[in-house]
């Protein structure tokens, strides 16, 4: 998987990642043969620019500087306070010998001696690295580490720390005590990124003792993605020899450190498109502790474009286009924002918003497998929610009073089955062969008992004074077993309302005869009973 990812990108992801780079509010020092000052304050509003935050000490905005100071606090900062370069203390928060990050309060006379210890005469030969693993991997980087240009700039550095140690600890007056300061010796980006890379095979994988030598490689478990100790041994293969899930060279971990970091920044569900050349991707990813964590990844071979157009036809509503939609992002889109009313993108994962209705996340637990492969573009599972969970959306939206969106949903649905293939009934058609029937009393096939049934219905609510008209008292309609039942139901509400209606009113009175002289006691079709409550209303036609 990771490395499909990384075969994906073909982009810098450093530079991705420096782009959304946040710094943390503190004093910044910059070192070199002179000493530059600034403090960064970041702003909670969203149109302020992150890089108008730096400013000098004479409060001249520095937007300039802000990347220099982005890049190679993104290099030098530690994973977490249990991979810090200086347990058990944990107060310095880098993890090199060019920068020193540690909280306001922690920068005293009382620390000068420990930051000298781990940062310089630690790093310089990484002798606190005892164990036989971190041994071993410090040993992959001895021509490096022990380079005699190396060990004299390290020398170098401390004595110009302890020079500028005093005006530092003066200066941090002008911050919290909670803020970082942060001091940078000003070097080439290449020479933070080589420090970087010592530090992190070091600190990066699942457990150091997960390391093994390879044919001369350094190989190990990496930390990202992945929950495997004592408390979680789940992932181990323990029908073999080599128990560990999967392995990272040592040169390749910092590259994969640069994906995750990226896909931090990225919104929890990443697209791609498959090309002829090239496959895409689909990845859904969830922040934990602040780092990113992908619960679901899949290959995109498929073109983002649907096979054929789909078309939204407008089977119900008097004035309303078709809508014409050719790929599988838009059509998610309307999906969602039909069925579930725009909620399903952020609870596609995990536990659903606990917060919405029931029913909806029982609907969205039941059915959003089949939304997450139609954003892999996969539509076949989407066609038989449709036929299978269609209807309860419908009964959701009338339950709670939203008779426009069950129509839409009746929409969607007859649009879905005409796109599988289905003969779709023309509504508007039967709905004048039932006024025919009417008119000449002819008796009714069991459809059009359903949907005349459900036109009734429907004229009858309307005359209610109450304002919850949909919410309650559709239910003994929609609990309707049989026929016979529904049409005691029917004739309880219409002695109910029967003052409100029209006197003599010939296609009303005639169409209830009809209905009530239906003599089949058959299981209720609660689609076309839908039908009829949802489509234009005869009974409020104008006769010819």
């Amino acid at each position: 998987m990771i490395s499909d990812l990384l075969d994906s990108f073909d982009f810098d992801l450093q530079k991705a990642i420096i782009d959304n780079y946040q710094l943390k509010d503190g004093l910044y020092v910059r070192v070199s043969k002179s000493i530059d000052y600034f403090i960064y304050k970041g702003s909670k509003k969203k149109d302020v620019s992150k890089e108008v935050g730096l400013k000098d000490l004479n409060d001249n905005i520095k937007a300039n500087d802000y990347y220099w100071f982005a890049k190679r606090d993104y290099l030098s900062i530690y994973l977490n306070s249990n991979k810090a370069i200086d347990p058990p203390k944990k107060k310095i928060h880098n993890n090199n010998y060019l920068t020193l990050f540690v909280k306001a309060k922690e920068f005293d006379e009382n620390n000068r001696n420990h930051f000298i210890e781990k940062l310089y005469d630690n790093l310089k030969d990484f002798a606190g690295f005892s164990k036989k693993e971190e041994i071993e991997i410090v040993n992959s980087f001895k021509d490096y580490i022990f380079n005699e240009e190396r060990q004299k700039d390290i020398e170098t550095k401390k004595e110009r720390f302890l020079e500028i140690f005093d005006e530092i600890l003066e200066k941090k007056e002008i911050i919290k005590e909670g803020e970082y300061i942060k001091i940078f010796f000003d070097e080439d980006l290449k020479k933070y990124e080589e420090e970087a890379k010592i530090y992190y095979a070091l600190k990066i994988y699942n457990k150091i003792d997960t390391i093994e030598n390879i044919d001369g490689e350094i190989f190990g478990l990496s930390d990202f993605n992945m929950g495997l100790n004592a408390k979680k041994p789940y992932l181990e293969h323990k029908t073999r020899g080599f128990s560990l899930p999967f392995m990272v060279k040592k040169d390749e971990i910092f590259q994969i450190k640069e994906l995750f970091d990226f896909l931090k920044y990225q919104k929890n569900i990443l697209e791609t498109s498959a090309t002829k050349h090239k496959n895409g991707i689909f990845l859904v990813k969830h922040s934990n502790n602040d780092q990113a964590e992908i619960v679901d990844f899949d290959i995109v071979v498929n073109d983002s474009k649907l096979t054929k157009p789909f078309i939204l036809k407008n089977y119900i509503f008097k004035n309303k286009e078709d809508e014409k939609i050719e790929d599988f992002f838009t059509l998610f889109k309307k999906i969602d924002d039909i069925f579930y009313a725009g909620v399903l993108e952020n609870n596609l994962f995990g536990d659903v918003y606990s917060k919405l209705p029931h029913t909806l996340q029982n609907l969205i637990y039941l059915t959003r497998d089949a939304m997450i492969a139609l954003n892999k573009g996969e539509i076949k599972p989407l066609l038989k929610v449709n036929k299978k969970f269609a209807d309860d959306f419908m009964l959701y939206y009338l339950r709670h009073d939203k008779e426009y969106k069950a129509k839409e949903v009746l929409n969607l649905k007859l649009s879905l089955l005409k796109y599988e293939g289905d003969e779709i009934m023309n509504i508007k058609q039967t709905l004048r062969q039932i006024e025919q029937k009417i008119e000449e009393l002819e008796e009714l096939t069991s459809e059009e008992f359903f949907i005349l049934s459900g036109q009734i219905i429907k004229y009858l609510l309307d005359k209610s004074k109450k304002s919850d008209k949909r919410a309650d008292m559709i239910e003994p309609f929609l609990r309707a077993g049989k026929s016979r039942k529904l049409k005691q139901e029917i004739e309880t509400l219409f002695f109910t309302y029967k003052h409100e209606l029209p006197l003599n009113f010939k296609k009303f009175n005639n169409a209830l005869a009809l209905v009530e002289s239906y003599d089949k006691n058959e299981k209720v079709q609660k689609d076309k009973l839908l039908v009829g409550i949802l489509s234009e209303n005869i009974f409020y036609r104008k006769d010819d």
